[in-house]
């Protein structure tokens, strides 16, 4: 089913994804043609189980179909609605139709949700959520006693301070005091930092995804362009520069799949952790050679390689900056005695 379902969106995203609709998204809204093909083949709801419209699908169906839409720069809010999605499935909710934003806050700035005679209502701020105000729904995530709380509420009922990463993708402030939410629940058994590393394994797959289409990119270009009166892959310093990036990749993508394997288990945060230093490390080396090997090209704006790679840049530290994972790995084996670290990094699964 993963391969079936990545196939799918791989024919869907090659006929609709093109580079008009890539440069009009940035200053333009949410490309709705393409949005309606995604939901109609139920990619954002494929987490949800069945009552609530989806199939129940593994992260690891989720992380084949978004790597694939990494790979195609997809401009739509689709990771995020099927967190969302996720979210309210297991929450008992129905989900709002139309693409959904997530609101996570964070340990220092959590969204708090109270309840009073006349309802449930949100308050709190948060920067730079991806599509808040493009989304027809927001998802807050709230702490809560035995797990978190969830918010539902429209944009229109927050303010909104607009605003957009390095790609051009919306990334808004939203805040609100006593917002007025349209369903909201206690979801048990399920902590901020579970949905969080949920939430970076699915921007995981669109990272891991953007790297391979800028490895991709960089061979064809080489074996093309003719440089000296040879072909740029035929020289040695460009060879070792694409071996390079070719390992960084390659690695990034394997310890994504692994992390999409124990995402859902107790232990998860340590592969989810792994995977985000990992795909950081992989940026900095695949965005570095994908421009050195195509050179002046690499930075011209009618060339699409730059939809991949500042993507990338604005992906890097979301859901959590590479320092923090980096920071959460280290103390996940801080003060392991020597004989014990190796089985300790086979138990899950990075030593495999």
């Amino acid at each position: 089913m993963t391969a079936m379902m990545a196939e799918t969106a791989t024919r869907l995203f090659s006929t609709l994804c093109t580079d008009a609709v890539l440069a009009a998204a940035e200053t333009g809204g949410l490309p709705q043609e393409l949005w309606g093909a995604v939901e109609e083949l139920g990619l954002p709801a494929m987490l949800a189980d069945e009552r609530h419209g989806g199939i129940g699908a593994a992260p690891r169906d989720a992380v084949a179909v978004l790597r694939t839409a990494g790979r195609h720069a997809v401009p739509l809010p689709l990771a995020e609605t099927m967190l969302a999605r996720w979210l309210l499935s297991r929450a008992g909710l129905e989900a709002p139709a139309g693409p959904l934003a997530v609101a996570l806050g964070s340990d220092r700035k959590p969204w708090r949700i109270a309840r009073g005679q006349g309802g449930a209502a949100l308050s709190g701020e948060q920067a730079a959520v991806a599509w808040g105000a493009s989304a027809a729904a927001v998802v807050a995530v709230a702490p809560a006693e035995g797990g978190v709380a969830l918010g539902v509420l429209p944009p229109s009922r927050l303010r909104v301070e607009p605003g957009r990463n390095i790609a051009g993708e919306p990334r808004d402030r939203l805040a609100a005091q006593g917002a007025p939410l349209d369903a909201s629940a206690l979801l048990a058994g399920l902590d901020a930092e579970a949905v969080l590393r949920m939430a970076a394994l699915l921007r995981a797959a669109m990272i891991s995804g953007a790297l391979e289409n800028i490895l991709d990119m960089s061979v064809r270009y080489v074996r093309d362009r003719v440089q000296f009166g040879r072909p740029l892959a035929k020289f040695q310093a460009v060879q070792q520069q694409l071996a390079v990036m070719a390992g960084a990749v390659a690695a990034a993508s394997a310890i994504t799949d692994a992390a999409a394997s124990a995402v859902l288990r107790d232990d998860g945060m340590v592969m989810v952790a792994a995977a985000r230093a990992r795909l950081a490390a992989a940026i900095d080396t695949g965005a570095a050679v994908a421009h050195q090997v195509h050179g002046a090209m690499g930075f011209v704006r009618e060339y699409p390689l730059h939809f991949s790679t500042r993507r990338l840049w604005g992906w890097r530290d979301e859901y959590g900056s590479a320092a923090e994972w980096r920071e959460r790995l280290g103390r996940a084996f801080a003060g392991t005695p020597a004989d014990a670290l190796w089985p300790r990094l086979a138990a899950v699964g990075i030593g495999r």
